[in-house]
């Protein structure tokens, strides 16, 4: 059996199978080169999170560490937003003594959560982690309402969760410095968060 190459043919025995050269295979490598060139930036900016979501993300966290946080203790905790500067902050929760002056008229006290420890005098649960953050400087509250109340103007917004998985009115919108809009909503009988995407 006699095996020649010529032109991209290969013959073995008296059929003619066709091969392909190395020039071939070289432009193809190229041509795929170009093709991942010009499609990795808009695959890695869908893969990587814009602000927005980002800030949406972790709003959606803390409400979710709120809420397992207050079931878990046995008692209320709340997420503290201050709108002007986008500093959200988780912390327990406990209603001020008959004594007690409340702070600015507040119903209750907060300490926060990487302070707070149980009535026993033991630290919080592993589990639950501090949740503190600030919004990126491109995205901001549009508005922000508890318990049917706005609060974009107030110093601090208090959102309060309790241990039987229920919590106050609430909804947040995010607007980022590209006029992208979205919105987290809490459902009150169940503490459980609702994203919206509205632009």
């Amino acid at each position: 059996m006699t095996v020649s190459r010529h032109h991209g043919l290969l013959r073995c025995g008296g059929k003619r199978v066709r091969a392909f050269t190395l020039f071939e295979l070289m432009v193809v490598v190229a041509l795929l080169g170009i093709v991942v060139s010009i499609s990795l930036p808009s695959f890695l900016h869908a893969v990587r999170k814009s602000p927005l979501r980002q800030a949406m993300s972790d709003l959606e966290e803390a409400c979710n560490r709120a809420r397992m946080m207050a079931i878990m203790e046995g008692q209320p905790s709340e997420i503290a937003i201050r709108a002007a500067d986008g500093m959200v902050q988780v912390r327990l929760f406990r209603e001020t003594a008959p004594d007690e002056e409340p702070e600015s008229g507040a119903v209750g006290s907060a300490e926060p959560i990487g302070t707070a420890v149980q009535p026993g005098g033991s630290p919080l649960p592993v589990g639950v982690a501090p949740v503190v953050f600030k919004l990126p400087s491109t995205v901001a509250f549009k508005s922000l309402v508890v318990n049917l109340q706005d609060m974009m103007d107030t110093e601090e917004a208090r959102v309060r969760f309790f241990p039987n998985s229920t919590c106050d009115a609430f909804r947040a919108t995010l607007l980022s410095e590209d006029n992208e809009e979205r919105t987290i909503t809490l459902e009150v009988t169940t503490a459980r968060s609702i994203i919206e995407v509205i632009r």
